[in-house]
């Protein structure tokens, strides 16, 4: 069997890429092959690592990343792509309706016998544009996918219609490999000393790709108000996107560059969020954030927006606030919940579903049904 597990965006550190990493790695591949796909590039050696352990590669198609504009120049040399090897099983994975369409609908002439569509973000508010993208989406999809995917209720309500696409949608839990993410002291202990941190400082940390829908910005005025109580603190940023320039020059004008470390691709997050005391998510939309499960695998508390699905509130460390311009109950909040580690951080999410091999094994399922 050849699967193609196929993305949106680039191929660098997001949480979907991440995702599918962590779920093939732990899923029985006997008699199966892998390759990942992205339109854009890959900047991140680890998915090439992993594509090659099991035996597939990383295909780049060397379009430009435009967030927001049009992404139909991704279809010829999609079909080419398709026309050249003959996929099985092809799993598209993003949080736009367009891009989940072309792939389906370029897999289906194609060809490929299994396609899956793969919701794994909501959408900052329901306009009318997003109606009809969905409604005609969903169209689209009806005769052209096999399986309706999401990461969550509000993913899969952002880019679905059921009604429309024929049949459910499947909530596929976004787990973690509890044991690669559960706290480690020398972990900890090494992560803060190469940062130079004080013996006492509290380090707040997010990881996600610098875009708007992250809304780093917001998490800067958190950190500096923080710090009016705490100036010790220090704040760690992993990840690269197209704001991170931005986000560099706020927090140099804001007097803070040598307390907001940006450290961009890293291979080993689960060694940060064990040196993490708070993780902070100030996003302005989500689905399901697998970096939130994974900071809650470590048993950091979370401090999030409402805008983040409620289904994030797996452990009892979670704080979901509103995205307000007083930033003041978000730096309380953060100094509040600094270094209250959760120890039964494994045993929450296994009774949740949200181990990695039990989502493993209900994806292959997926792949070899008829």
């Amino acid at each position: 069997m050849r699967v193609l597990e196929a993305f949106g965006e680039p191929i660098s550190n997001g949480g979907q890429e991440s995702f599918v990493r962590e779920l093939i790695s732990h899923m029985d591949r006997d008699g199966m092959t892998v390759d990942l796909l992205t339109p854009y590039y890959c900047d991140n050696d680890a998915y090439r690592e992993a594509a090659a352990s099991w035996g597939g590669t990383v295909l780049e198609l060397g379009e430009t990343f435009n967030p927001g504009g049009s992404r139909f120049g991704i279809v010829k040399p999609l079909m080419k792509v398709l026309r050249s090897r003959p996929y099985d099983v092809v799993h598209v994975h993003s949080g736009s309706i367009s891009i989940l369409c072309i792939f389906a609908v370029c897999a289906r002439r194609c060809g490929v016998k299994r396609v899956l569509v793969h919701s794994h973000c909501g959408v900052e508010k329901v306009t009318l544009k997003n109606v009809v993208l969905r409604t005609l989406g969903s169209l689209v999809l009806r005769r052209t996918a096999d399986e309706f995917c999401a990461c969550s209720k509000e993913a899969a309500d952002a880019k679905f219609v059921p009604a429309l696409c024929g049949k459910p949608v499947r909530i596929l839990k976004n787990g973690v490999d509890r044991a690669r993410f559960a706290f480690s002291e020398e972990a900890r202990n090494r992560i803060r000393g190469e940062l130079g941190l004080p013996d006492h400082a509290i380090l707040l940390g997010h990881v996600g790709r610098f875009s708007y829908q992250k809304n780093h910005e917001y998490l800067v005025r958190v950190f500096a108000a923080v710090r009016k109580e705490r100036p010790d603190a220090h704040l760690v940023l992993i990840g690269t996107g197209e704001t991170e320039d931005t986000v560099r020059a706020q927090a140099a004008d804001a007097g803070l560059g040598g307390a907001v470390h940006f450290t961009g691709t890293v291979p080993n997050v689960e060694d940060y969020l064990s040196a993490m005391d708070v993780f902070v998510l100030p996003s302005r939309f989500e689905g399901l954030p697998l970096v939130g499960v994974e900071a809650e695998a470590a048993g950091l508390p979370v401090v999030t927006s409402d805008q983040v699905s409620r289904e994030l509130d797996l452990c009892p460390n979670v704080t979901f606030l509103p995205l307000t311009e007083d930033v003041s109950p978000w730096a309380d909040a953060v100094r509040n919940a600094a270094g209250i580690r959760n120890p039964g951080a494994s045993d929450d999410l296994g009774k949740q579903g949200f181990a990695i091999e039990q989502t493993a094994a209900e994806v292959r399922k997926l792949y070899v049904s008829r």
